[in-house]
């Protein structure tokens, strides 16, 4: 009687996994709470974007970058109206909600381009 076993059907191939840094998704469950958290809290994108682990992974740096630029953006346009009406307030409140509305979809590991925000930062993503 040999070793081998005659009846067994072959071992299943593993699935090709991603490179780390696949703009698809992400790379890790850290990456999404990187991702997440710097929609709301900009310096937490500014240390994704430089912490070695995750400064190449290219899901998490364009979630980065579009965070870093919405915030920006949301911090000049409060400052802008706010003389108006007193609006600042009004758009820093609707700045607040959108970011949390994409920090929940960057947390269930989709890959976001903001409208016009995404435009300007392309090119450093």
């Amino acid at each position: 009687m040999s070793d081998d076993f005659q009846g067994a059907p072959p071992a299943p191939e593993m699935p090709p996994m991603p490179p780390m840094g696949d703009a698809s998704g992400p790379a890790s469950d850290n990456s999404k709470i990187f991702a997440a958290l710097g929609y709301v809290i900009w310096p937490v994108a500014l240390v994704a974007i430089l912490m070695e682990p995750y400064k190449n992974e290219k899901w998490l740096k364009s979630h980065a970058v579009q965070a870093l630029a919405l915030n920006l953006a949301i911090y000049v346009l409060s400052g802008v109206t706010m003389p108006i009406f007193g609006l600042g307030g009004l758009v820093a409140l609707a700045g607040f909600v959108y970011s949390v509305i994409l920090a929940i979809k960057a947390y269930n590991g989709e890959s976001l381009e903001v409208p016009v925000i995404y435009g300007f930062v392309k090119n450093y993503i």
